[in-house]
């Protein structure tokens, strides 16, 4: 998926490719706080989604201070995406399960950007 944003303080349209996952309309994308881009979202604001080819345009905000709310969404994503695990330096068990340790440590410094359709309420 892209995401487009407008800067914060630029005013310019940025784009940039994430992983995403999609829950009854909501689309979830996944960064670290070391990333910047994000910051241009701790205020709803209005972004352009491509998923699969189309654009959409949607409400997007950034969850960055909700441990919890941010740990519940990882574990939802690496389910589906084991792989990108390394990416926010969680260690996998030998059964595939997420080290509890790691898991605890990266909800503290990964982002969530919830997305919702202009349309919804």
């Amino acid at each position: 998926m892209l995401i487009t944003f407008q800067g914060r303080k630029s005013g310019l349209s940025f784009t940039t490719p994430v992983r995403y996952i999609q829950n009854e309309g909501t689309i979830r994308c996944f960064t670290s706080s070391e990333n910047q881009w994000w910051c241009n979202l701790r205020v709803e604001s209005e972004v352009v989604l491509r998923v699969r080819g189309i654009d959409s345009r949607y409400r997007a905000h950034a969850i960055h201070d909700d441990p919890k709310e941010i740990k519940l969404w990882l574990v939802v994503y690496l389910g589906l995406f084991p792989q990108d695990a390394a990416y926010h330096d969680i260690r996998l068990n030998k059964d595939k399960s997420l080290v509890a340790e790691d898991l605890e440590k990266a909800s503290q410094r990964a982002v969530v950007v919830e997305a919702y359709p202009l349309d919804q309420k």
